[in-house]
């Protein structure tokens, strides 16, 4: 009997997108024939292991509306001429491929929002092009097969603005690996941020928190629009010898990183209902990477730090705040005793085989 064959669909370059990765394992261990298709922009190797056809796209333009354009026009073609029984469509920015491909080729779209498009810091200042994604979401969204996206505030916005049912399924780490326990605090303490350095991620103030916390030192693990911004700033504070900046590296290579840490950074400025009500992948990688998160004190993000009580909640984005926040989760002893009892108890519950049962559901 032939594999049903599911293609998934995204815009970057599937080498540190974690959450597709663990979705085309889990269709691929359950018998489906998967594809992955992203783009070779802005480079690095996909590991052997991992499951899953993948193909990348080498584009002529690698921002701005044209390459938009013509990643959209070349992943319909890609559907159109090659054979699935279903499409997952990854964010509002390949929707529009998958779309006109399901309705010519009579096939269901899944629609997996990573984030709410429209109100992306990057979008939600600039009016026009803010108006051309909400445009492009009213016109798609309603049409969709199903709809999956990553927090409860996001779930609520689909259903307000568009009737819609989406379907909860947050990106947490699977419970199949091995858990790390909190670490003991030496003299010199390791902040730790792992992601994307994007605007409005609180970088800026966490590395002028730096100037409060002489003992410690910063390990920055990503790239992005402002990382060399960020490098600057770290050269004017004077605090080259006490951040580091790694680079993106592939998600398998995290624990090595975050393993030397004591504390980890979920920082969020209010830029839009994206950020507001955003449920980071780190707020569920800290606490099985043994770290305690300091994080925005917003809905979606307030929920799980209070209910499993995996670190503090900070009110502002202030360098001082910040620091003190850090400090109170480092050298607090009572503290870290109970986060070494609570942060285990949050990874037996918070897995991913559990958010897996809606997508199960949906297939």
């Amino acid at each position: 009997m032939k594999k049903s064959k599911v293609v998934i669909t995204v815009i970057n370059n599937l080498v540190t997108d974690q959450r597709v990765a663990k979705l085309a394992s889990h269709l691929c261990e359950r018998g489906f024939d998967v594809t992955l298709v992203g783009r070779r922009f802005p480079g690095g190797d996909i590991p052997r292991d991992r499951l899953g056809h993948h193909i990348r796209f080498r584009l002529l333009f690698n921002r701005g509306p044209l390459f938009y354009a013509e990643y959209n026009l070349r992943l319909t073609f890609f559907l159109l001429f090659h054979r699935y029984d279903k499409i997952i469509s990854v964010d509002l920015d390949t929707l529009m491929a998958c779309s006109i491909a399901g309705r010519i080729k009579g096939l269901p779209v899944i629609f997996d929002s990573h984030e709410y498009f429209p109100e992306q810091p990057e979008v939600v200042n600039r009016p026009v092009v803010k108006r051309l994604w909400t445009f492009i979401e009213k016109l798609l969204v309603p049409r969709i097969s199903k709809g999956i996206t990553v927090s409860p505030g996001i779930v609520e916005i689909y259903r307000s603005k568009y009737g819609c049912n989406f379907h909860l399924v947050r990106n947490i780490p699977s419970s199949k690996g091995q858990p790390f326990d909190i670490r003991p605090v030496g003299d010199n303490p390791i902040v730790y941020y792992q992601g994307a350095l994007n605007v409005g991620r609180g970088l800026e103030a966490s590395i002028e928190a730096m100037r409060y916390l002489p003992r410690y030192r910063m390990l920055i693990v990503g790239s992005g629009d402002v990382e060399q911004n960020l490098k600057e700033l770290t050269a004017k504070l004077g605090l080259n010898e006490r951040v580091t900046f790694v680079g993106k590296v592939p998600f398998e290579e995290l624990p090595s990183y975050a393993l030397k840490a004591h504390v980890g950074l979920c920082l969020l400025e209010n830029m839009g209902l994206n950020y507001y009500h955003s449920l980071p992948n780190r707020i569920f990688d800290y606490p099985f990477l043994g770290l305690p998160v300091i994080a925005t004190s917003f809905p979606d993000i307030s929920n799980i730090v209070t209910s499993y009580n995996t670190g503090l909640l900070v009110d502002t984005l202030s360098p001082i705040d910040i620091a003190d926040a850090i400090r109170e989760a480092c050298e607090n002893k009572q503290l870290r005793d109970e986060w070494s009892r609570t942060l285990p108890m949050a990874t037996s519950k918070l897995t991913w085989e559990n958010e897996l049962k809606v997508f199960d559901e949906l297939f």
